[in-house]
């Protein structure tokens, strides 16, 4: 791109949102991809490999995008959540990746915290502001419904690369790309580790997902399903996953409104490693031995299990990695986009299991192996982030 991209991008945003503000939020790309409103720069084509499907052994280095003669550019970070723990340790990796590129001149962060109006009002305002690159994380609700903000800030100029939630939409129309774990394989692998565990015996499953209607929840529950139909001594108890705000206090009310139904419960599935803790005090607090439970990677988990094993002997545990460094992926494809050059690592990751105390799957870590014995309860132990910086975000 030439010198005058961040100049031309700021003057296009406020031209842009100007219209928009007149046809109103539910406006669409006229031009199906090409050059939005007819004089931005193309936002929606470069040589990132969009959409593409691998594994993180692909991941590349930021100085492979960000040369040392790279123009400057700013960066906003929209989280329709934004205020838990994993919210935060995302944030970090991406401000951890954006200094290893000096061109980036700041990274402004939104919560939307669960309030899709928030959300939507986040991506605009950071549109109308002429940011360069805008990173989203729609999961303030269903993906679609951030999708007219999301045409927004594209037609405003700003190279859009949405990350950890599918958006819905349309790359290369609405938005660059998206990247994230495939949330139908992370259920179905959770699911085929806990099909392994139960036998032919089989028994009952409970899944736990985030926000009600949350997509991310909805995809992995899908994936997880088709493998507990294929298998009918499984049995999913509940047709949707049960929500619980990506909240321990919550998973563990909502463990305990389980709990009091009578159903014995041979396995758990949450899709968030902290909502697990909360599950496993719900158990704690019932009297009741914990079951086998997969979940994503959380400290408190791995740290805590040989004394949670000792005291419960069918207790087993396995994570897949919580990807908090997913938005690394997605600013390093942006700068690669904005800058012109060429981003072939995956988008779209297939994630195995991270964890697995019976030692059954293969390339799994035990829960003592992932253990960061140094850090908070609450890390992530397949993060990317240094221990100083682990230290840092928790203090």
């Amino acid at each position: 791109m030439n010198s005058t991209a961040s100049a031309r991008r700021g003057a296009v945003a406020v031209l842009a949102l100007s219209a928009l503000i007149l046809v109103g939020c539910s406006s669409t790309n006229s031009t199906g991809g090409g050059e939005p409103s007819g004089t931005t720069p193309n936002n929606l084509e470069a040589d990132i490999a969009a959409l593409s499907v691998g594994t993180v052994d692909q991941f590349i280095e930021m100085s492979e995008v960000c040369a040392d003669d790279a123009e400057d550019m700013t960066v906003g970070v929209v989280d329709g959540y934004g205020t838990n723990t994993w919210s935060k340790t995302v944030l970090a990796e991406i401000e951890s990746e954006a200094a290893k590129c000096p061109a980036i001149t700041s990274v402004e962060f939104v919560a939307g915290r669960g309030d899709l109006e928030a959300t939507t009002s986040g991506i605009t305002s950071l549109a109308a502001k002429g940011t360069d690159i805008i990173l989203v994380i729609p999961d303030a609700g269903p993906g679609e419904a951030h999708l007219p903000a999301i045409r927004q800030a594209t037609e405003a100029g700003a190279i859009v690369i949405n990350f950890a939630s599918d958006p819905q939409g349309e790359a290369g129309v609405e938005y660059l790309d998206y990247t994230d774990q495939i949330p139908q394989f992370v259920g179905k692998s959770k699911a085929q580790w806990v099909v392994d565990q139960l036998g032919d015996e089989g028994g009952n499953v409970v899944f736990f997902g985030g926000p009600a209607g949350a997509l991310v929840s909805s995809q992995e529950y899908e994936g997880a399903k088709e493998i507990f139909d294929a298998n009918p001594q499984i049995t999913l108890i509940n047709e949707e996953p049960i929500a619980t705000n990506w909240d321990p206090a919550q998973a563990q009310q909502a463990m305990a409104g389980v709990l009091a139904q009578g159903t014995p419960i041979d396995a758990v599935i949450a899709d968030y490693g902290a909502s697990a803790s909360g599950i496993i005090r719900a158990y704690e607090a019932a009297g009741e031995p914990l079951p086998i439970i997969s979940t994503t990677d959380d400290n408190s988990l791995s740290c805590g299990f040989a004394a949670l094993k000792a005291a419960n002997a069918d207790y087993e545990l396995s994570t897949v990695s919580s990807r908090t460094w997913i938005g690394r992926v997605a600013l390093r494809k942006a700068v690669a986009a904005f800058q012109g050059g060429s981003n072939q690592e995956p988008s779209l990751y297939e994630l195995a299991l991270f964890e697995d105390s019976t030692g059954s799957a293969a390339g799994a870590i035990s829960p003592d192996e992932a253990c960061l014995p140094d850090a908070p309860s609450d890390a992530t132990p397949s993060t990317l982030l240094t221990a100083d910086e682990i230290q840092e975000l928790f203090g």
